[in-house]
């Protein structure tokens, strides 16, 4: 009974600010999007370069980061469930290594039993964990490569279950078109190695591909994703970035798995949209994003990036 509570919970908040399952898989916080600059721009972002934040949405896009970055972020999400993730970019030679973490948090409950449905008194807590190394590599001078493989583990109370997923990716930059890229990722493709009770659950794997295009002297980026999940709905999302000042970055971005979100929890257009801004100073920058969600709350941002 408890174990059941749980999972409703935590599948019914984590598909709503990421994508709207139709199936449910297992690890749901591996959906979790991470980065404020990815998702104030609607988690468009698998064409995006030069960002380390590619740890999680497309490890080829990781052959495009110039300096060794050490990045993290942190999700205030609804209720008292938090995310966290802390990743470190080095650049080589030739190709570019990493490494990366991120937790998921899903608050403490009341233990409650068929014959206690109002609770026991006791309390417990559900958490989640998963631990990356990365490598990419420029194939050609248009192309580039790269695979992320992850150890995740995941426990609800007394229960736990654990998994091995790969990410792999593509980014292709037309010549001739300066400032454009397009990106091709499967993310969380694997199996789960220990299941929670007796059956094993799918992974939440999903193909990704998107595209992104600067100009204006890099000023404006406009992005856009096409996300596919094996056990889930169809997924697009669209964002824009403007930086109207060289320490001030604006963000906007939406996606049609947070219009379905706002509407089932009976907000309107603007709570299907997300916010955000950033700023860089020297080898430092702060990203901040915000996502409202009707009546049940919001969702802050937090990620600082610090180039070594």
């Amino acid at each position: 009974m408890k174990l059941i509570s749980v999972a409703v919970l935590i599948g019914a908040i984590l598909p709503a600010t990421s994508a709207m399952a139709a199936e449910t898989a297992g690890f749901a916080f591996l959906d979790v999007p991470v980065g404020a600059r990815a998702v104030a721009m609607g988690g468009a972002f698998t064409g995006m370069t030069g960002d380390p934040n590619a740890l999680y949405w497309n490890p080829a896009a990781l052959a495009s980061v110039s300096v060794s970055t050490i990045t993290s972020s942190y999700t205030s999400y609804l209720m008292d469930m938090q995310a966290g993730f802390v990743g470190w970019v080095g650049p080589r030679s030739s190709d570019v290594i990493g490494v990366s973490a991120n937790y998921f948090y899903g608050g403490s409950f009341v233990r409650t039993t068929m014959s206690e449905p109002q609770g026991t008194g006791e309390e417990f807590s559900s958490s989640s964990i998963a631990l990356s190394a990365s490598y990419a590599r420029s194939l050609t001078p248009c192309l580039s490569a790269g695979v992320t493989g992850r150890f995740v583990y995941s426990s609800i109370d007394t229960y736990s279950g654990s998994g091995a997923v790969l990410d792999l990716g593509a980014i292709y930059s037309p010549p001739g078109l300066e400032g454009a890229a397009i990106g091709l990722a499967v993310r969380n493709a694997g199996i789960q190695t220990k299941a929670f009770y007796e059956e094993k659950d799918p992974m939440p794997t999903e193909v990704a591909a998107g595209a992104s295009y600067r100009f204006l002297g890099n000023r404006l980026v406009l992005a856009a994703d096409l996300t596919y999940p094996f056990h889930g709905d169809f997924n697009a999302a669209v964002g824009t970035e403007y930086t109207p000042l060289d320490l001030l970055s604006v963000r906007l971005g939406t996606s049609m798995s947070d219009m379905d979100a706002a509407d089932a929890a009976g907000g309107g257009f603007v709570d299907g949209m997300s916010f955000g801004m950033g700023t860089r100073w020297h080898t430092l920058a702060l990203d901040y994003a915000f996502r409202p969600f009707a009546d049940l709350g919001s969702i802050h941002r937090i990620s600082l990036n610090v180039s070594l």
